[in-house]
């Protein structure tokens, strides 16, 4: 690891625990922002929110740098929370200096038997979903990821 990859992962290790408490009412407040209720059961019951979330976001037309940051951002939340909550993970910083995702959030550590590290960024998923076309859906980009997940373990 060259020295300035062990700076970018000790900043991105001592920035994690807010990152991690901003994740939780974010992400409450996000769904309830998209005209879901009860918002706060998204924190157990992620994979249940993916219809209703796809429903609100198919045609959200994000053309303001600071809303689709915003929209990025809680999304990301989102993706990340359905996988965690789904395969039983965690979020971490990740400290594989030869991952794609190196010093980036991730989420991983998976009730799933594989000889690899099995990872994902949440947040490069979201990317992808607000630049495809409208109307855009949700479940099959988790889809494709899942399936990825599984080809890898």
């Amino acid at each position: 690891m060259t020295p300035e990859q062990k700076q970018l992962l000790d900043k991105r290790k001592e920035d994690f625990p807010a990152f991690y408490e901003q994740l939780i009412p974010s992400l409450v407040d996000f769904v309830g922002k998209m005209g879901i209720s009860p918002a706060h059961e998204v924190l157990k019951n992620a994979p249940m929110f993916v219809p209703l979330l796809s429903t609100a976001l198919q045609n959200l037309d994000v053309v303001d740098e600071q809303d689709k940051v915003w929209l990025l951002t809680r999304l990301g939340y989102f993706i990340g929370e359905y996988f965690t909550q789904k395969y039983s993970g965690a979020w971490y910083p990740n400290e594989n200096p030869a991952s794609r995702y190196f010093a980036r959030y991730v989420v991983g550590k998976f009730n799933m038997n594989s000889e690899r590290e099995l990872n994902l960024d949440p947040f490069m998923l979201a990317e992808a979903y607000i630049s495809a076309a409208m109307p855009r859906a949700l479940e099959p980009l988790l889809d494709e990821a899942e399936q990825e997940l599984a080809g890898l373990a």
